[in-house]
């Protein structure tokens, strides 16, 4: 089959799971021969990493979701390359792609993702883009589709294609070990998370948690990797709790997941979460799970055999379940092991294999109707 020509667009000015995801795709698909180029703001991490890594990177020149001039520019990056689909990875991106693909003939597909299970807002611009503007939407977990059909996007539009990771055990980044960022002795207790400082990440419930478990085991420790618009806000209440000795903020990370083999437990206290990789990038390497049960982690996560579940923000809840894990090494072991055994159902090659097929299939769809509608006017 013929390669096909591919806009992966993200205006986030972050390395986070998203980003992470629109990566490991853009090295798939093109391992399988494909014509990529990456659309993003050129000082963003991902353009970094992408230049680097010999991919062509298209500077994006965001300035709003409806900013005439950026969707102009946009067009005519669309016009020059002619890709056969252009693929929205983040919310910001999808309204002036599909607007700026709505300039061009032959127009691409557009394509959008949905990564997160929160609500549409109820704008026009948000309902448009989600309800009409993409020709068909990606959704990371059946959650995600859940709520962007609840919302109203036709269901037939909204195709789940889970997110995947690669199960290789990682590398650990350069720099000290673990322990050492976190400032844990040798045998002490080891709690990690993970995640983006975003609100929906539920950082409080963190907080409150961590100073829970280490008024029962003041011998634990706990390190948080990952940036966000609230690092500096969470950090400061860190310190206001005097926790910090004990729980530390470290900031992103590059290739984190290569610390993660060096954890006792891993942690995500997310209140909502369109799937949550990171849970999945513990579950490879064998480190026992303990999250909320927001979103799609049930999808990964069944409560009891391959991980521990509980409420978003029940902090005393959280901390239980991780003292549980810490005290019976054995249960950790059993969830762990049944955990590696799950987590093969979300290879990020399966993901890369779904994507394309999905590209082609929608691309075949609309060859076949165009077809259709020239005969019926000859």
């Amino acid at each position: 089959m013929d390669p096909l020509k591919i806009f992966h667009c993200d205006v986030r000015r972050i390395w986070a799971g998203g980003q992470n995801q629109l990566w490991r795709l853009a090295v798939g698909l093109r391992d399988r021969g494909h014509r990529q180029w990456i659309v993003t703001r050129p000082e963003s991490p991902l353009a970094r990493r992408a230049g680097g890594e010999g991919f062509e990177v298209l500077a994006h020149p965001f300035r709003g979701e409806v900013d005439p001039r950026a969707t102009l520019a946009l067009r005519r990056l669309i016009a020059r390359h002619a890709p056969d689909v252009v693929d929205a990875h983040d919310p910001h991106s999808l309204t002036p792609a599909a607007l700026a693909c709505r300039l061009v003939r032959p127009r691409p597909l557009v394509v959008g993702h949905r990564r997160v299970d929160f609500h549409i807002r109820a704008n026009r611009f948000s309902r448009w883009k989600y309800a009409r503007g993409a020709d068909h939407l990606i959704a990371i977990s059946e959650r995600v589709r859940a709520v962007l059909i609840e919302d109203g996007v036709p269901a037939g539009r909204v195709t789940v294609i889970h997110s995947g990771i690669d199960l290789e055990t990682p590398a650990p980044p350069e720099g000290p070990d673990l322990r050492t960022r976190a400032g844990a002795a040798q045998g002490a207790p080891l709690v990690l998370t993970i995640a983006s400082t975003e609100a929906y990440k539920d950082h409080p419930t963190l907080l409150e948690a961590a100073a829970l478990l280490f008024e029962r085991r003041p011998d634990a420790r706990w390190a948080v990797l990952g940036a966000g618009g609230l690092f500096e806000e969470t950090a400061a209440r860190v310190e206001r709790r005097g926790l910090a000795d004990r729980l530390r903020y470290l900031g992103f990370v590059d290739h984190a997941r290569g610390l993660l083999p060096q954890a006792d437990v891993f942690v995500l206290t997310s209140k909502t979460e369109g799937l949550g990789t990171s849970v999945l990038d513990a579950m490879a390497v064998g480190v026992p799970v303990v999250s909320t049960a927001a979103g799609g982690i049930p999808e990964m996560i069944d409560h009891g055999r391959t991980g521990l579940l509980v409420p978003p923000g029940n902090a005393p809840a959280l901390a239980a379940a991780i003292e549980d894990l810490l005290e019976d090494r054995a249960l950790g072991r059993r969830l762990a092991t049944a955990a590696a055994v799950r987590v093969r159902d979300f290879d990020v090659e399966r993901t890369i294999q779904r994507t394309e097929e999905f590209y082609r299939r929608l691309l075949a769809a609309r060859a076949s109707a165009g077809d259709q509608d020239g005969a019926r006017t000859t």
